[in-house]
């Protein structure tokens, strides 16, 4: 059941980078790119790659009640960065305002997350700048619509993930096996659901 859930919780984790540059890649090119054709073509992603990272928080408070703690031990600061620049990053799109708010929200979100791996990875921080420019390259991906070369991009921006998640030891900060096993009924039907919808998305916008 363990192995369950880290798989789970390793999976939509992935998943979420593996899209980030939809959205993220998309909103650190604005400077350089046709704006409104960049927002268009994102318009059918955004937040539905949220809905991964939703669900991914949802698995780490049900399943793994006390690895929050853990991660966040030392971050605080850090995941505020990522927190504020999600709030201003969604706004900025839903609103649309101005096209600098929706880049400083996407640099936000993209330093704050290379920031956070950088801590779990114990690496210096300027490699936390890594992230914004592979985010950047993966959008670059998407917006000119390089399929071939898409899960390679896609594969860079997710193989920090389990590189830091693999530092961590999650042995007694999982949930009970009753309860891991009651969130079974829930996950097991929902995310390969989730998994269909966005990459059928994703497969349709590549015609």
């Amino acid at each position: 059941m363990e192995t369950l859930w880290l798989v789970v919780l390793g999976t939509l984790t992935v998943g979420y980078f593996a899209l980030a540059g939809f959205d993220y890649g998309t909103g650190l090119l604005l400077p350089f790119r046709g704006r409104e054709v960049s927002l268009r073509r994102m318009n059918p992603f955004f937040l539905g790659n949220e809905v991964w990272l939703v669900a991914a928080i949802g698995v780490l408070f049900a399943a793994f009640p006390r690895l929050e703690g853990e991660l966040l031990s030392g971050a605080h600061s850090t995941f505020t960065l990522v927190l504020a620049g999600l709030v201003l990053f969604m706004a900025a799109v839903q609103l649309r305002l101005w096209w600098w708010l929706v880049f400083t929200g996407a640099l936000m979100v993209s330093v704050g997350w290379g920031l956070f791996l950088a801590h779990l990875l114990h690496a210096p921080w300027p490699v936390a700048f890594v992230m914004p420019v592979l985010f950047a390259v993966h959008g670059w991906v998407f917006q000119t619509r390089r399929w071939k070369l898409f899960p390679v991009t896609a594969l860079l921006c997710a193989l920090p993930i389990p590189l830091a998640f693999s530092s961590i030891d999650v042995t007694g900060l999982m949930a009970h096996n009753d309860t891991l096993g009651l969130l079974a009924w829930v996950a097991i039907p929902i995310i390969p659901l989730v998994v269909l919808v966005q990459w059928s998305i994703v497969a349709i916008s590549s015609r």
